[in-house]
């Protein structure tokens, strides 16, 4: 048997039209994953501006409302000339008040547009530091509102607050925790900080 009979040659055209096929649909390809690419990067850049903005909006609402919080006991002041905060319950009822304010959050305390944050806001921590002379008086209210409170002899100047301010005046801290939609649907959870020097905040709007 002539096995040669049932092989048929291809004609030279065909061959190159073959591989011309072949070229295009490996550049096709290619330039897809390149656009698919070029997406993913501009949908990360998208969001870190986001991140970014949302950050900056939320450190300016942190220091406003910390300072918002620290009513000072008008009469120690007037006495002994020692800034304090008066009373660290209502100090923390108005840090609470000024927050939802400053942020524009509903009573479900999420933002009504979701433009900044994707769910609800939470207070994780709120401090306040009483320094009277060297000594260092702290409250601390957690996520629950539940306080605790210490004394730090000679802690002025030495005590850190978790952001890693040193407490040398009366200050007042707090941190929050958000929900931010991430690219692609992702929901991602960010806190965020910020200590406020009540001598160093009065000296700077005085």
């Amino acid at each position: 048997m002539d096995l040669k009979r049932g092989t048929r040659k291809v004609p030279g055209g065909l061959k190159l039209l073959a591989g011309r096929r072949s070229e295009g649909k490996v550049e096709i390809i290619l330039g897809m994953y390149f656009l698919f690419l070029l997406i993913v990067i501009l949908t990360v850049e998208m969001q870190m501006y986001i991140f970014r903005t949302t950050s900056f909006l939320l450190e300016d609402a942190l220091a406003a409302s910390n300072l918002a919080s620290a009513v000072i006991d008008v009469r120690e002041y007037g006495l002994s000339h020692t800034l304090r905060i008066a009373s660290p319950d209502d100090a923390y009822a108005l840090y609470r008040m000024a927050l939802k304010e400053n942020l524009r959050l509903n009573d479900q305390w999420e933002h009504a547009d979701h433009s900044l944050v994707s769910g609800p806001v939470t207070v994780q921590q709120y401090i306040v530091y009483n320094v009277e002379g060297r000594d260092v008086e702290i409250f601390t209210y957690n996520h629950n509102g539940r306080i605790s409170t210490r004394r730090e002899a000679g802690g002025a100047g030495r005590v850190r607050t978790p952001d890693g301010t040193l407490v040398s005046y009366t200050s007042v801290y707090s941190r929050i925790r958000f929900p931010v939609e991430g690219a692609f649907g992702v929901t991602v959870y960010a806190d965020k900080e910020k200590t406020v020097d009540i001598v160093g905040a009065l000296g700077a709007t005085g």
